[in-house]
């Protein structure tokens, strides 16, 4: 028995690359998708104090990389990101800042009038 199970392991850096080999062989074809962002206000706790930004690193990160449209006047960012980083986003959407799919039906409009039609305080497109 413990000679199988020494085989074993030393047979085990063998289907990890074996396995490797595989993801690299897959497609890279990660779709995109476009977001709306309502970013919060800036929070001011005193009048001597600076603004705190309400974001995080990461998601002020992400606005400034992957902002392809704004809205001045509603506060509200279009984002094109990746498959994953939409997940991420959607999963900390809250009321202080909602997140939601632009275009789930694949709708061709600009993302400019998407986002003017985008309803954040309702969540839905208009």
């Amino acid at each position: 028995m413990f000679v199988l199970v020494e085989m074993l392991r030393k047979l085990e850096p063998f289907r990890r690359i074996r396995q490797a080999r595989e993801e690299a062989g897959r497609p890279v074809s990660t779709p995109w998708q476009l977001v709306a962002v309502k970013a919060p206000a800036l929070v001011r706790t005193h009048h001597s104090e600076p603004e705190r930004d309400p974001l995080t690193l990461w998601e002020a990160a992400v606005i400034a990389t992957y902002q392809v449209a704004f809205n001045r006047k509603a506060g509200t960012t279009a984002l094109l990101v990746p498959h994953l980083v939409a997940e991420q986003l959607l999963a900390c959407a809250s009321d202080d800042m909602p997140v939601q799919r632009l275009a789930p039906d694949g709708s061709a409009l600009p993302a400019e009038m998407l986002l003017d039609q985008w309803d954040h305080a309702g969540l839905n497109l208009s």
